[in-house]
């Protein structure tokens, strides 16, 4: 063997990417529904029979008892809303943003369904 047969740079061979690429299932989209103030008086209102201004008084002070409590970072244990309980609390600007866990046993669920199913799939939140 001479040097120039040492040195020489061996080659190298490819493989080509003949093969489908693995199909990737798209992530199932999911409305998101907002229940403003406005719609939660009405809820009870018709859910409890109650006027329409008792309810929106009774409504903004537990509001208002809920956030202060949860400022405090007090645990929260409110069937069948569940137990809440707060991870952290940091500020913002201009906010106090809190991170909370609700924890909802099935027992306290019933039926939920969701806007995407039908009546005969009724789908359960876990938590």
């Amino acid at each position: 063997m001479t040097d120039n047969e040492k040195l020489a740079p061996v080659p190298k061979t490819t493989v080509s990417a003949i093969a489908d690429p693995a199909p990737v299932e798209a992530p199932e989209a999911s409305l998101v529904t907002v229940v403003k103030k406005k719609d939660l008086i009405e809820k009870v209102t018709e859910a409890s029979g109650v006027k329409r201004s008792e309810a929106k008084k009774v409504i903004e002070a537990m509001l208002k008892e809920l956030g202060d409590a949860l400022q405090r970072e007090d645990e929260l244990n409110l069937p069948p809303l569940g137990k809440m309980s707060v991870n952290r609390i940091r500020e913002g600007s201009g906010a106090h943003i809190i991170i909370a866990k609700l924890r909802r046993p099935k027992a306290m669920l019933g039926e939920v369904t969701t806007p995407a199913s039908s009546g005969d799939d009724a789908a359960v939140d876990e938590a």
